[in-house]
């Protein structure tokens, strides 16, 4: 029976190109975007909010007005997903969803007082997170990184930044 291998130490086979080459640019990115969910997901439950919830309030108080539909591409989850998480949000008094003058179906979503209030704690937590995985990054490369990781979904279709 083989040692299994820590999470620390991926395997060769699956994440590297070649001797001293390291890790694939890939496998570290998703690495880190499965390490964040799961420290959002700790650092969420304190304020009774999933990563859905809180992408979803953070997104509003970006730009408001988004309909459901606009909501699930920005938050990379179905509309029918999209649909639960608004309606709890709203049921928590934490968004409002409006009727629009131009369609009877498209309800366009603001945060109320309680929702901003949330979100200026959650976001306050969420920023020690962040501190601590930038902490070995020079203070310079810190907004260049992130523009460079948007630009690089964008390159691959998957993020409106509208």
């Amino acid at each position: 029976m083989t040692e299994p291998v820590a999470p620390s130490e991926p395997t060769r086979a699956s994440t590297e190109r070649g001797e001293g080459d390291g890790p694939r640019f890939s496998y570290a990115v998703a690495a880190l975007e499965r390490s964040i969910r799961r420290s959002l997901s700790g650092i969420l439950q304190q304020f009774d909010l999933t990563v859905a919830q809180y992408t979803t309030l953070s997104l509003i108080r970006r730009r408001t007005g988004y309909s459901n539909a606009q909501l699930a591409r920005r938050s990379f989850v179905s509309p029918q997903a999209m649909h639960e998480v608004t309606s709890e949000l709203e049921a928590r008094g934490l968004l409002e969803r409006a009727q629009s003058s131009s369609h009877r179906t498209i309800r366009p979503t603001y945060l109320t007082e309680a929702g901003h209030v949330l979100l200026d704690q959650c976001d306050a937590a969420v920023d020690v997170m962040e501190e601590a995985i930038l902490a070995e990054l020079p203070e310079k490369w810190r907004s260049e990184v992130a523009l460079f990781l948007m630009a690089a979904a964008r390159t691959l279709g998957r993020v409106d930044t509208e």
